[in-house]
């Protein structure tokens, strides 16, 4: 059986054995844990929250093949195929290509039509869609370049750094485990947009465990797995050459959280609040500092230039949206933040969803808005503000979706951009608006 569509091959006998390979492997180590650990209740949640990822990849895979032509996963894997044939063809080529991040690459310099395969014009032009696509390129090694069997690696991936993250949520005692499985495992954005071949998959993979990392760094109890600061520093690494601004949005909430448990060790309600007001006014000065500077002006050009463009190419149709931003300096992205927060947390309304996916995210927008109106008018607003300064995981969960709440609807435009975007946020909004007391807690499971 061979599945052609339009120029690549995405099953062949190859495919098939790669495929089969790889679900038996993965299958196998889900299972393994899982009965390792099936005395655990919240381990109820293992396989389905794998399921979930893993399914999701797959159908979001095969839909944008039938429907979209593939995209930019088909064009990442592309020329994740294209590094593959460069390794066979010259091995010091390959790594030329894979270490070097010359921003000069006006012309293909190491692949040719007729042993590699050119890679996709737009991929090789851009830094940060030619490093992921580097990245991918090292699957394919051990896949037979399968782009199915790919796809169930970073889905594996994917749901491995969720579990992780619903493992330290559920130590704070915040959450039911239903609860806390819904976040962090089941939402809809991350099981799609952050679990297939995709940018959106390495930068959540690696913001999560990253932000894993920094709160284990908070608990000297756990210096032990300290031994994993290895991958943190390679999250670091791939965030910094995919979206640098995003190690803004994982050190702000790091801050955040180690005053919120400084704080917590003093008696005297003056000193908490110096120290929550100095973490506050570091964060604070990180952000002004990359505003103002020459990556920060980046930024602002690069917004500026996909504003006009939306505002004057009629091509995108109904699937952009318009901030009405005029000020591009540092002092203007200060001003746009709340609108571009509002955007990113609620938008698109279901009223501007044009396709299925982008409706789905709608219909998510929706729910956050409910359960924001319930966290706003049934809660009581002063000792939620206390809840949250004196709990690092609420503080940092907080500041992480604001920041990066800030960065994604101030740059996307595209509705489609923006909840590929804004998907690594949701699971850290949903913590914040979802959190019960431990009393409350103790009431539901009596309940229940």
């Amino acid at each position: 059986m061979v599945w052609i569509e339009g120029k690549y091959q995405f099953l062949g006998f190859l495919d098939a054995i790669s495929i089969l390979v790889w679900l038996i492997i993965i299958l196998n180590a889900i299972n393994t844990t899982y009965q390792k650990n099936i005395t655990k209740p919240h381990y109820r949640h293992y396989k389905n929250g794998f399921y979930a990822k893993f399914i999701s990849a797959i159908v979001f895979s095969i839909i944008y093949i039938q429907f979209y032509e593939g995209g930019d996963s088909t064009a990442y894997w592309d020329t994740a195929q294209k590094m593959n044939n460069l390794f066979w063809e010259s091995p010091n080529k390959f790594f030329v290509e894979l270490l070097n991040n010359e921003a000069n690459r006006e012309r293909y310099q190491s692949f040719s039509f007729e042993d590699t395969g050119m890679p996709p014009n737009w991929i090789y032009k851009e830094d940060e869609a030619w490093f992921a696509a580097k990245v991918f390129s090292l699957l394919t090694f051990i896949t037979f370049k399968s782009y199915f069997a790919m796809t169930m690696i970073t889905s594996y991936i994917s749901f491995k750094v969720s579990w992780l993250l619903y493992e330290v949520v559920l130590k704070y005692n915040l959450f039911t485990e239903r609860t806390a499985a819904i976040g962090v495992l089941f939402l809809p954005s991350t099981c799609f947009w952050c679990t297939g071949i995709t940018k959106d998959m390495v930068i959540y993979s690696s913001v999560i465990y990253l932000l894993i990392q920094l709160f284990t760094f908070l608990n000297p109890s756990k210096l032990k797995e300290h031994r994993n600061l290895l991958f943190a520093f390679v999250c670091i690494y791939l965030i910094s050459n995919i979206r640098d601004f995003m190690i803004i949005a994982a050190a702000g909430p790091f801050f955040m959280a180690l005053g919120a448990r400084w704080s917590r060790s003093q008696n005297s309600g003056f000193s908490k609040w110096i120290i929550q007001l100095t973490f506050f006014s570091m964060v604070l000065f990180a952000m002004t500092s990359f505003l103002g500077s020459e990556k920060g002006q980046e930024f602002a050009a690069e917004a500026e230039v996909i504003q006009k463009d939306l505002k004057t190419n009629n091509t995108y149709g109904d699937n952009r949206y318009d901030l009405g931003i005029t000020d591009f300096s540092a002092g203007g992205m200060f001003r746009a933040m709340p609108i571009s927060i509002y955007t990113a947390f609620y938008r698109p309304y279901i009223w501007e969803a044009g396709s299925l996916f982008i409706q789905i995210s709608a219909l998510e927008a929706l729910f956050f808005m409910l359960i924001t109106f319930r966290f706003l008018f049934v809660r009581n607003p002063i000792s939620t503000l206390k809840d949250i300064r004196n709990n690092e995981l609420l503080m940092a969960s907080l500041v992480f979706a604001l920041i990066l709440g800030f960065f994604a609807g101030y740059t996307s435009g595209l509705f489609g951009v923006l909840v590929r975007f804004k998907a690594p946020l949701l699971p850290f909004l949903f913590l914040v608006l979802m959190y019960k007391k431990q009393e409350d807690l103790v009431e539901i499971d009596t309940k229940v």
